[in-house]
C-alpha cells in the first residue's frame, strides 16, 4: 500500500537547529569606545572652568585691579535601569536540551536594556523623565551646535571637518545613524582611490568604521524627526572627545560597569525562578567643548 501522509510524518523527524536566530542586531562600537568611571555616591560632582582671570597693562605707579578665576560646579545623579524575567523551572530543567532557556532569556534581556541605554545616551532628558539621565542632545551647548543649512541639507566633507574642529582638544569618535554613514561612504566612493573607512583598534580587536582616522559609532537611536527651518525629517551627527578627565564619559555605581545579573530566587506561588538585570548608570560631560553637534542632516 502507498505510504500515507500521516505515516510519513511519523517517520520524518523535525529539523531543528540549536540556537536562536538573532533579529535584533546592535553595533558594539559604542561599548568598545565609550569609557566609564565609577561613582561612589548617588551624586557625581565636578567643577568646570567658567572664567580665567587675567591681568592688565599698566603705567608706572598705577594701582592694579584684583581678579580671580571663576568656576561652575556640576552635579550628575546616577539613575537606575532594571528588568526581570520569571522562568518556569520545568522549562529550564527539562526543555533546555537544545537551547539553555535561562541563558537565552538573560542574553535577550541584556540586549533589550542595552538598546534602552543607547537611546538614553542621546535622547535622555531628566527634565522630561526624572528617572533617566541627560543625554547628548540636552548636554550639547548651543555654542557647539552647527547646521548643514538654514533648512537642513546633506552632509559634506567640509561640514565633518568643521564639526571635528569644534571639539577643541580633539575628537575621539563620531556618532551617527547608519543611513548617514552610508551617505559618507558614497562621498568617499565618488572621490575614487582608497576609501579608508575602517581602522583597527587594539581595545576592540576588529576593524571599526572611521572617517579621516576618527572612529565612527553607529547609533540608530539618533532621532530622524529633528526640525531645521522647513525641514522636518533630519538628524544629527556628534563629534565626541571620550575620556574621564575632560571629555564625555559614562558613570556607573556598584562594583563594575555594565549590566549585573541577580538570581532573586524561587517564586512563592509559582514553580518558577526570578532573575533580575540591573545597572546604576549615567553620563557626564566634563568640558562643554568636548562635544559638538551637526544638525539638520537629511541623510537619515
Amino acid at each position: 500500500m502507498p505510504l500515507l501522509e500521516a505515516e510519513a510524518l511519523k517517520l520524518s523527524m523535525e529539523d531543528r537547529q540549536r540556537g536562536v536566530i538573532e533579529e535584533i542586531i546592535d553595533k558594539d562600537e559604542l561599548f568598545a569606545l565609550f569609557p566609564f568611571t565609577q561613582a561612589t555616591d548617588l551624586t557625581y560632582s565636578y567643577v568646570r572652568e567658567k572664567t580665567a582671570a587675567g591681568g592688565a597693562w599698566f603705567s608706572a605707579y598705577e594701582t592694579l585691579e584684583e581678579s580671580a578665576s571663576e568656576f561652575d560646579p556640576v552635579n550628575v545623579t546616577l539613575k537606575r535601569i532594571a528588568g526581570q524575567v520569571d522562568i518556569d523551572n520545568f522549562q529550564a530543567e527539562v526543555q533546555s536540551g537544545l537551547n539553555d532557556q535561562v541563558a537565552i532569556q538573560l542574553a535577550q534581556k541584556a540586549k533589550g536594556m542595552g538598546r534602552q541605554f543607547r537611546a538614553a545616551l542621546v535622547n535622555g532628558d531628566s527634565a522630561v523623565d526624572v528617572k533617566t539621565f541627560d543625554g547628548l542632545k540636552k548636554l550639547t551647548p548651543a555654542a557647539q551646535t552647527l547646521y548643514t543649512g538654514v533648512n537642513g541639507g546633506p552632509v559634506s566633507f567640509s561640514m565633518l571637518d568643521e564639526l571635528k574642529d569644534a571639539v577643541k582638544l580633539g575628537a575621539d569618535a563620531f556618532m551617527m545613524r547608519q543611513g548617514t554613514w552610508r551617505a559618507i561612504r558614497e562621498l568617499n566612493r565618488a572621490m575614487g582611490g582608497n576609501m579608508a573607512d575602517h581602522i583597527m583598534l587594539n581595545n576592540f580587536g576588529m576593524p571599526v568604521k572611521a572617517f579621516d582616522g576618527t572612529p565612527v559609532i553607529i547609533n540608530d537611536f539618533l532621532p530622524i524627526d529633528e526640525v531645521r527651518g522647513t525641514e522636518t525629517a533630519s538628524t544629527s551627527i556628534y563629534a565626541l572627545r571620550l575620556n574621564e578627565v575632560d571629555g564625555f564619559h559614562g558613570l556607573f555605581g556598584g562594583p563594575a560597569a555594565g549590566f549585573r545579573m541577580e538570581k532573586v530566587g524561587l517564586l512563592e506561588t509559582k514553580d518558577a525562578t526570578r532573575w533580575r538585570m540591573k545597572w546604576y548608570v549615567a553620563a557626564a560631560l566634563k568640558a562643554t567643548h568636548a562635544v559638538s553637534r551637526l544638525g539638520g542632516v537629511t541623510n537619515i
